[in-house]
């Protein structure tokens, strides 16, 4: 039954790091999460090192009023802003349609 314990107080400890995993520390000290819209993002953090646009295909499934499905393909804009702290260490602020929907923390520059 101790195992059990030593077990959870190893493990719980990770998981509680995933929930904090898609927060960012910008370099001037303010914290933004995702959820956040790209202009709260722009105003709240410094300017980034590199921006990247490009566009995404998403399917989507529409039901119509007689029961039948069609799908078809969207784009969407996918914005990239990567941020040097340290000098070293990359993150990288991935939006989709203006909302900060993942925070990606790179390698260190050589």
């Amino acid at each position: 039954m101790k195992w059990i314990f030593v077990i959870l107080a190893a493990v719980i400890p990770f998981y509680a790091g995933q929930a904090f995993a898609d927060d960012f520390r910008c370099p001037n000290g303010n914290i933004v999460s995702t959820g956040y819209g790209i202009s709260t993002v722009a105003a709240k953090c410094d300017p980034p090192a590199f921006t990247f646009k490009r566009e995404e295909p998403m399917g989507v499934e529409k039901s119509g009023a007689d029961g039948r499905t069609s799908s078809k393909t969207i784009y969407i804009e996918v914005q990239e802003w990567t941020y040097n702290q340290g000098s070293t260490l990359l993150h990288t602020l991935i939006f989709r349609n203006g909302l900060l929907t993942e925070v990606r923390t790179g390698s260190f520059v050589q």
